[in-house]
């Protein structure tokens, strides 16, 4: 059955198409055009998206350990800003993007830097968003690598997405062994 779907990386047509035409969209809230500085919005081949106003900082502790089977809650504190964040030198922070994604099950995404940020030396990561991760905030760790603090301005583009359509695999998402544990995450998301 030919339904006329591509495999491979999706352009702007199908993105606009995946954020009109799905019930709920792929993107939401979606633009398509780019707009700011850094920019967001829809580009040729991926989506520029916002920084969220709401940020996980590190608090001091002289002999915490970072575990990622026993996080302690204690050693984050939830921050918000209206205008911008700035991330210090040598520092990291957890952050969030204003889009809420709704992945298909045949398409996987990947997030990437801003060139304008990559220049500061600010470190975007992410995990791939997979197929069937739904009605969720996606959690960006963000690295400043520079000896300067970076200013961080929310609502602008902070990190570009490439989305792959492919045949929908065995198990997505929230099928998987470890039970999809970031489902319908609202914001930035300390691991579980």
């Amino acid at each position: 059955m030919d339904d006329g779907l591509q495999f491979g990386i999706l352009n702007d047509r199908e993105i606009l198409r995946l954020c009109r035409d799905m019930n709920p969209p792929l993107l939401d809230p979606f633009l398509s055009k780019q707009k700011g500085k850094p920019s967001y919005g829809l580009g040729s081949m991926g989506y520029d998206l916002r920084l969220g106003e709401n940020f996980l900082v590190h608090q001091p502790h002289k002999t915490a350990v970072l575990d990622p089977r026993n996080i302690a809650k204690d050693l984050f504190k939830k921050v918000v800003r209206k205008d911008y964040f700035l991330l210090q030198p040598h520092s990291q922070v957890l952050a969030e993007t204003v889009e809420t994604f709704n992945m298909p099950d045949d398409i996987i995404a990947i997030v990437l830097g801003k060139s304008t940020y990559a220049r500061l030396a600010l470190v975007v990561n992410a995990t791939p968003i997979e197929p069937g991760w739904v009605n969720s905030i996606l959690t960006l760790e963000l690295a400043n690598l520079s000896p300067l603090p970076i200013k961080l301005y929310v609502g602008s583009g902070i990190a570009q997405v490439l989305f792959f359509r492919g045949k929908r695999p065995g198990r997505t998402y929230d099928e998987k062994e470890s039970g999809g544990i970031y489902q319908n995450q609202k914001g930035a998301t300390l691991p579980k």
